[in-house]
């Protein structure tokens, strides 16, 4: 993408497959409905292919869709396939069963780039797939670096230790100058979410626009120091946005029991946050709170005007 491409574009940067549409799905139908370019950069969709280093960053580059130009294929992930355990409370980090290992069977790879590339192709995004391997997966020596699903929530590994900086200068050719980037709060706390906002915030963009990650909770220090602001959305955009997300078949099972809960769960938040911001349905996104005065006529970040038959107003940006 050029930086004369990138003007007026939208650079999503999510963690995993699926973090990006289950998030904020609903804004990607909408700017793509309304012609504005959306592209969603997965950055741990590995992991390491046939001639990686170790830290999972593929060899060869990577197009736009997720095919890479070598035409590598992705290492089957070291598991015995067995199912992983369903923990509700705690989504995205399924408890161990009798395998104490059994919960990486969720992070395969190929199924899961073949899921994303379904998905934002029925959305109308263009995808980037970097590549790095999922923390699930990382390896130093024979051992896996995270022992545990809830390793993955806790301390960083010191194997780790140069992944942000690595994250920073592959996303910097991924968001020329005019394109507005969204980043993730790290909300739940997942090593590789933190790692990948820690490399939008090394991009040193100001009006960077953070997403919530779905399903973790939010807590207050996700948001310390930004202000909510809220993007309306119509029944056409979520049935979009719905259809998208429900396509993340592997994830939504092994989270939600299947994709019928999946968008109960979803359909859930856009009511809520509709409510903070008195709208039928809305998506909430945060800014730093010196940027809040700047954005033109209080629209969510990057959003046009919305057409003359559009009723759905957005409710000025405030704390909900």
């Amino acid at each position: 993408m050029s930086g004369a491409d990138g003007a007026g574009a939208h650079v999503v940067v999510s963690p995993h497959p699926d973090d990006a549409v289950w998030s904020l799905g609903g804004r990607l139908a909408r700017w793509v409905a309304r012609g504005v370019p959306v592209t969603v950069v997965t950055v741990f969709d590995g992991p390491a292919i046939a001639g990686a280093r170790g830290d999972g960053v593929p060899a060869g580059d990577v197009r736009a869709g997720g095919a890479r130009a070598d035409g590598a294929r992705a290492a089957a992930p070291a598991t015995d396939g067995a199912r992983p355990a369903r923990d509700a409370a705690d989504a995205k980090t399924p408890g161990a069963t009798h395998d104490r290992d059994a919960w990486r069977s969720i992070a395969r790879p190929a199924l899961r780039r073949r899921e994303d590339r379904a998905a934002l192709t029925l959305l109308g995004a263009a995808h980037v797939s970097l590549g790095f391997t999922d923390a699930a997966l990382r390896t130093s020596g024979d051992r896996y670096r995270y022992s545990s699903a809830l390793r993955v929530r806790g301390p960083r590994h010191a194997d780790d230790a140069p992944l942000a900086d690595e994250l920073g200068a592959a996303l910097r050719s991924c968001c020329p100058p005019g394109t507005r980037v969204h980043g993730p709060l790290a909300a739940g706390r997942h090593v590789d979410h933190v790692l990948v906002r820690e490399a939008v915030e090394r991009l040193g963009r100001p009006d960077t626009a953070w997403y919530e990650d779905f399903p973790y909770p939010l807590r207050h220090r996700d948001h310390e120091g930004m202000a909510a602001g809220f993007t309306p959305l119509t029944s056409t955009e979520i049935d979009t946005w719905l259809a998208g997300a429900a396509v993340y078949a592997s994830q939504a099972q092994a989270l939600f029991d299947g994709t019928d809960r999946l968008r109960e769960t979803l359909l859930a938040r856009v009511r809520a946050h509709g409510t903070a911001a008195r709208l039928p349905y809305a998506e909430r996104f945060w800014l730093r709170s010196a940027h809040v005065a700047t954005d033109a006529g209080h629209r969510p970040p990057g959003e046009p005007p919305p057409p003359p038959d559009d009723r759905n107003t957005p409710a000025p940006l405030g704390r909900p």
